[in-house]
């Protein structure tokens, strides 16, 4: 037997089960970061993390002896972020339009630029917010994230289904009528007791190319690779991860 109802984006239950299973990619992530700041000589300062989730990555740069700004837009997230690390800063805001303080890295892991959370994500707004994190930036500073590309439509498989002691999920991915959308239904069936209580959540995602992007962040003054896998944990199909080094030449702001 279930109870039903429906949530905000990333609400209590969704952000439990994306804790669980989102763990290994943001625990690659934050090692390979890890990993190039310590490359660059960068073994201190602040790290701010655009779409900080549940802390995981905080949690593994504080034990490293960063400093760390998260900011997301969903308050369960940021619950269990401020439980996980409760020495980093957390700030309820939009990725589009938060302000982003004087770093020595700037990530943005798991899909962040993607989400149409913020009804403002188009291509002025993502030029906008690489501008800001250039701008945050030390000299030699790292940017590291991921986007959803195009091909990510043809890749994603069109239902995926997820399973725990405690929980079930079944993501339906829908693809739309213009090339560079995606819908993401996700049905969750959570342990309640002996009941098991089912929460759906919709998220849009605006496809980002990926070439377009690379030229965007050239311009803008960074030396970047690209990739697929953070260290050996793959990428889901059809997204492809960018770190980008801003030129020691370039003045802050």
């Amino acid at each position: 037997m279930s109870n039903y109802k429906t949530a905000e984006h990333y609400g209590q239950a969704l952000s439990h089960i994306h804790d669980t299973g989102f763990a290994g990619v943001a625990e690659a992530a934050a090692d390979m970061l890890i990993s190039r700041l310590k490359a660059s000589e960068l073994t201190r300062g602040r790290v701010t993390d655009l779409g900080c989730g549940s802390g995981i990555l905080a949690r593994k740069l504080l034990d490293q002896g960063y400093a760390v700004e998260g900011i997301d837009q969903s308050v369960a997230m940021l619950a269990l972020a401020q439980s996980r690390a409760p020495e980093a800063v957390f700030r309820r805001e939009s990725l589009l339009e938060c302000e982003i303080p004087p770093s020595i890295a700037v990530c943005a892991i798991g899909e962040c630029f993607n989400y149409l959370f913020d009804r403002n994500n188009d291509e002025a707004a993502l030029d906008r917010v690489l501008h800001r994190v250039h701008q945050s930036l030390e000299g030699g500073g790292i940017f590291l994230f991921d986007i959803a590309t195009p091909d990510r439509i043809m890749k994603a498989p069109p239902k995926q289904f997820f399973q725990t002691q405690n929980w079930t999920t079944l993501v339906e991915n829908i693809h739309s009528e213009t090339p560079l959308m995606m819908t993401r239904k996700i049905s969750s069936f959570v342990r309640a007791g002996e009941y098991y209580e089912r929460v759906d959540e919709t998220h849009h995602l605006r496809l980002i190319d990926p070439d377009t992007l690379a030229h965007r962040i050239n311009t803008l003054g960074f030396e970047f690779e690209m990739f697929e896998c953070y260290g050996p944990t793959p990428l889901p199909a059809g997204c492809v991860g960018f770190c980008a080094y801003k030129h020691n030449s370039s003045e802050p702001g």
